[in-house]
């Protein structure tokens, strides 16, 4: 008993360790190049419930909200930049109050009435308040979001330049725009360029961010032959999933501010920084990352950017608490058990190990659930996990393996047993693996790797099933989906390369998945995929044709440009229409459940069609449940099939 009390000490220690090191060592100290004041700062007045949507159900901005933000942010700038006038005109009004001057923006979208709308209300506000208004911003990224084409946002520019004779007028777009459009510099009255190093085509640490920033400067400067320049957005995001080597941290937010800062100045640059406050209601757009790139959180909580020691995980007691209670929570499994000094070593580093794992694991939900369907699904794989992680040292508590057995033995037999739900455990954290693989591979921009939890199903069925992958008896549809999961595998490796560990880690959690169910899957042969091989192969050709030769193709984007009511961008347009709100995915997984039910060859193919459809034209949320539930139906069809015929 003093063994497994001292391994239980031993235990504690460690997580306390662990978390103390990670949250108050491992911090970046203040130093010199600490900040007092920004030059500019973009504002948004939306609190953690709000976003600007919601002004279409009657959502009003408070003028005390609005002065509460301002009368925080006059302490650490002297001016802010707005993005939009409709329902926030008493922003002018509460910037004079306090102090600050601004860069007044009017949000120019596709919709040619709240353009109008917003332009209209941007000329009146800037008229008012000749006094605090620097500059005036026609549209935001319009270009990049493909909203107009640059002659009508030349014509706008032009438009509300005629009408304001005393105030700068600019545009706002990532660099790369401005040296592809020239009519629209010509248009305007200063550039203002955007310069967001995580979000970049080849995104890069944030130690290399700096100077690339310093090199886009000049190179657009260079090119332009103009030196009259804002950097209108530049930063680093707090939170949210790993782009290549580019990561998201409370200490490389701090670190590239206060470096930027530092140079700017030197260079005697303008500059904007964005953004105030954190915006949540971004994330459904942007994922997690996009809630995330505030100097101040959600609730208005310093985030010591500008000055200050920065810890990664300043919640690091709570994180510690919770890996604590789940060391002692599942060391009451040591209590009457039999073991020697070896099996409590196991138990205890084990125990260690996976509490950790579990408390970064919920620390990265916090971060990234954002809707009821994500919360659901955050759940299903805590709790997946939650038993693998109790059935595995339960076994080692036992000193015993568990019994082999078969998904389709369990399920035909209805069994009931330790080893039986362990072995369904594993199997439902492989297909919700492959749902994330899938998701991944296919429209992963924003979405995060969840490394921590499925390290804990990996190691957990290689050590209780190390030396019997071969005798698991899995059929066709895991021999199929297994293929999709290595395929999946090499796609997400070509997307984010070997600079992004998290998707390493990922990556091999998966192989570690691929090779155990193939293993488990010998006597299936490749051949008899071949008939569903070729349909998927046929349909994945369909819509690649779809996705990149005709609404990515240059030819097409250019003559779409000119020639927009021509029939062929008629059909772009609606096409782009269904495929933004999800018309693949859900048609899929309508089709995938029906044939569910109905057991039918043609309407599990159909379902196949439309998911391929969903992942290749971004709706691969719904359209990897669908591709999986498709290859089980034909699978299952198959097999049942080829069981008649040898009868």
């Amino acid at each position: 008993m003093i063994k497994k009390i001292v391994s239980i000490i031993a235990s504690v220690s460690i997580v306390v360790v662990f978390w103390y090191l990670l949250g108050e060592f491992l911090v970046l100290k203040d130093n010199t190049n600490s900040i007092s004041k920004l030059q500019c700062v973009s504002y948004a007045p939306f609190s953690k419930d709000q976003a600007p949507r919601d002004f279409d159900d009657g959502m009003v901005i408070t003028e005390d909200a609005v002065r509460k933000d301002l009368a925080m942010l006059s302490k650490y700038t002297d001016c802010i930049r707005t993005y939009s006038t409709v329902g926030l005109e008493m922003i002018p009004k509460i910037a004079r109050e306090n102090g600050l001057k601004m860069l007044m923006g009017g949000w120019v979208s596709s919709d040619k009435l709240s353009t109008e709308l917003e332009l209209n209300t941007l000329i009146k506000l800037a008229k008012e308040n000749e006094d605090v208004v620097k500059a005036v911003i026609v549209g935001n990224e319009v270009l990049l979001r493909g909203d107009t084409t640059d002659s009508v946002l030349s014509a706008y520019i032009k438009d509300v330049k005629k009408a304001l004779p005393n105030t700068q007028v600019t545009y706002a777009d990532v660099w790369e725009f401005w040296l592809k459009y020239p009519k629209v510099r010509e248009a305007t009255d200063f550039v203002t360029i955007h310069i967001l190093p995580y979000w970049e085509d080849n995104p890069m640490d944030v130690s290399s961010a700096i100077a690339h920033v310093v090199k886009v400067r000049e190179e657009v400067e260079g090119i332009l032959q103009d030196k009259n320049i804002l950097i209108g957005e530049t930063g680093w995001p707090s939170e949210g999933r790993m782009r290549e080597d580019a990561l998201p941290s409370k200490i490389n937010q701090a670190i590239f501010i206060r470096e930027f800062v530092k140079i700017a100045e030197q260079k005697n640059w303008k500059y904007n920084i964005i953004e105030a406050f954190d915006q949540p209601w971004k994330r459904l757009n942007e994922g997690a990352v996009g809630g995330f790139w505030g100097l101040f959180d959600k609730d208005r909580v310093d985030k010591h950017v500008f000055s200050g020691d920065v810890s990664n995980f300043p919640n690091n007691n709570f994180l510690a608490s919770i890996s604590i209670f789940l060391v002692l929570l599942f060391s009451i499994l040591l209590k009457d058990a039999k073991n020697g000094n070896k099996e409590i070593v196991y138990f205890s580093g084990i125990n260690t190990v996976f509490a950790v794992l579990f408390a970064l694991q919920i620390e990265q939900y916090n971060i990234t659930v954002r809707t009821y369907s994500e919360f659901l699904w955050a759940a299903v794989v805590v709790i997946t996990n939650l038993l693998i992680y109790y059935f595995l040292l339960f076994y080692i508590a036992q000193n015993r393996k568990p019994q082999i057995l078969s998904i389709r033995t369990i399920i035909k037999k209805k069994l009931v047993s330790f080893d039986a739900t362990l072995m369904l455990l594993f199997y439902i954290s492989f297909i919700l693996l492959l749902i994330s693989s899938i998701n991944l591979a296919f429209d992963g921009r924003y979405r995060n790797f969840e490394v921590y939890i499925y390290l804990i199903s990996i190691i957990s069925i290689i050590w209780l099933y190390k030396g019997m992958f071969k005798d698991m008896d899995f059929g066709k549809f895991e021999k199929a989906t297994t293929l999709v999961l290595a395929f999946s595998s090499f796609l997400l490796f070509i997307n984010e390369s070997y600079l992004n560990i998290f998707a390493d880690v990922w990556i091999l959690i998966s192989l570690g998945f691929v090779y155990i169910t193939l293993k488990g899957s010998q006597k299936i042969q490749y051949k008899s995929l071949c008939t569903l091989g070729l349909y998927i192969l046929s349909f994945f050709v369909f819509f690649a044709l779809i996705r990149f030769g005709f609404m990515s193709n240059s030819y097409f984007l250019t003559l779409c440009n000119t020639s927009i009511d021509s029939f062929i961008c008629m059909v772009r347009t609606y096409l782009g229409e269904v495929i933004y709100i999800q018309i693949f995915g859900a048609i899929a997984i309508v089709m995938a459940v029906v044939a569910l039910f109905a057991n039918k060859k043609s309407i599990s193919l159909v379902a196949l069609f439309f998911s391929v459809g969903a992942l290749l034209l971004f709706n691969a949320n719904l359209g990897s449940f669908a591709f999986v539930l498709s290859i089980f139906m034909l699978t299952k069809i198959e097999d049942k099939s080829e069981m008649n015929n040898n009868s």
